[in-house]
């Protein structure tokens, strides 16, 4: 069992690309827990990567609470796919005008593994904006969860903010759950939020088997079509190819 608790202060005008690397190769049970407590700072950015880099047989939770002030800029990309369960809960106070906060996921979920993201994003302050996308490919026997709140103060008026779920099932087993929230007072806003499921498309499988391409390969292309567009969104070029080794690993077993 191992407990982390950590504190990242961004002063004004700081930008930090964080990278989590989470690594197990004993194949031994474990339970990580940790708490990461974020503070940003005025015209500051922080861009924060939580990666798995191979299969195991780890319990993960992890709480993540951010403050943001005035100007400032928060993105996090959940990568976290091997793990055998894993949780991740975030709460956002968007404490300045013109802040923003960016979650995003890309995930494949292999045999009989879990996984959680809960989100509560509360807008506090006007002219904030919102981002939200959570994408899952759902191979046999896994499970999925996503559970995201937006919450806009009466103060918060101008606040734009975007949530949607979307998830690929691979088996008949395998299993998506969605909650999205919206709790809103005030009147001048732009809000959305939706989730969507359902198997791999057959005339996209179709159509690659009949350009040659085995069906067990032609699905795996679509899987990582899929989740390519997160991926794509990461502006750190050396990050962005880190990821994508990383999820064709998981997909094709290189």
């Amino acid at each position: 069992i191992v407990n982390n608790k950590k504190l990242i202060v961004l002063n004004k005008n700081t930008n930090l690309d964080l990278i989590e690397l989470n690594s197990d190769i004993s194949k031994n049970n474990f339970i990580q827990n940790n708490q990461t407590i974020i503070k940003i700072d005025e015209n500051s950015s922080l861009k924060n990567y939580t990666i798995q880099n191979c299969k195991s047989n780890g319990f993960y939770y992890k709480f993540i609470k951010c403050i943001l002030s005035q100007k400032s800029n928060y993105e996090d990309y959940i990568f976290s796919s091997g793990l055998k369960f894993n949780k991740v809960e975030e709460e956002v106070d968007i404490c300045g005008e013109e802040a923003n906060c960016t979650i995003q996921s890309a995930l494949f979920l292999d045999s009989n593994v879990h996984q959680e993201i809960k989100t509560h994003l509360n807008h506090l302050k006007p002219n904030c904006t919102s981002y939200q996308k959570i994408k899952n490919v759902l191979n046999k026997n896994s499970k999925s969860a996503f559970q995201g709140k937006i919450f806009v103060k009466n103060v918060a008026q101008k606040t734009d903010a975007y949530q949607l779920s979307k998830a690929i099932l691979l088996d008949d087993t395998s299993e998506f759950n969605a909650k999205p929230e919206l709790e809103i007072y005030a009147d001048d806003v732009k809000c959305s939020h939706g989730s969507t499921s359902g198997s791999m498309n057959e005339d996209s499988i179709y159509y690659l088997m009949t350009r040659g391409i085995k069906r067990k390969n032609a699905i795996k292309l679509l899987t990582k079509a899929f989740l390519l567009e997160i991926i794509n969104s990461i502006t750190n070029v050396e990050i962005q190819k880190l990821v994508e080794k990383n999820l064709d690993r998981q997909i094709h077993g290189y």
